[in-house]
């Protein structure tokens, strides 16, 4: 099964030239059929977007007020700017999922691990804490650079907090940029 091409086209206007650093995600979001439902590359509409809120907070220390005030459209494009994108493990929403379709998750880490290989970051961090015995071992047995050493969890109102730090400390372990585009 493939990406909904909507979420695929939006993924893609968002692509740095270079991956400084890649977020690995569990899977886009069920919009149902609503583009107000749509979540992190989606520009148009901020909406209840957890982890949009929580990576641009960890970035650039970014307040809700400052969401609400900017939009999201500025946020993406220096989040690009900066190196930064993000790929699902699965690629159809697993939100509204039963959990035993949930647990099917493990089926898409090998293609997940390529599409992670073939933009070659600089680091890769993977969001929500059971994703990551999911991918540690095949993300370091492809060659990439994982970041931290434990799961990270995904940044909702309770978490958030905990979301920020796991992530600004993985995002510390990057290696200093070369000056390059996207760097």
């Amino acid at each position: 099964m493939t990406e909904n091409p909507w979420y695929s086209q939006l993924r893609e206007a968002w692509k740095p030239s270079h991956v400084r650093l890649l977020l690995i995600a569990e899977s886009a979001p069920d919009d149902g059929g609503d583009p107000s439902n749509r979540r992190f590359f989606y520009s148009e509409r901020l909406g209840h977007d957890n982890l949009f809120r929580g990576v641009v907070e960890a970035f650039y220390g970014a307040t809700r007020d400052d969401l609400a005030k900017r939009g999201k459209r500025p946020w993406l494009e220096r989040l690009r700017d900066d190196g930064f994108y993000m790929i699902d493990l699965v690629p159809h929403p697993v939100n509204a999922s039963q959990a035993h379709l949930r647990r099917r998750r493990a089926e898409y880490v090998n293609d997940c691990v390529q599409r992670a290989s073939e933009l070659n970051p600089d680091g890769v961090i993977v969001v929500k804490k059971d994703l990551y015995p999911l991918l540690k071992d095949p993300i370091r047995a492809a060659g990439l650079t994982l970041l931290h050493d434990s799961g990270i969890a995904f940044p909702l109102g309770n978490t958030r907090g905990e979301f920020i730090t796991g992530f600004n400390t993985a995002r510390g372990r990057l290696q200093p940029s070369s000056g390059g585009p996207g760097d």
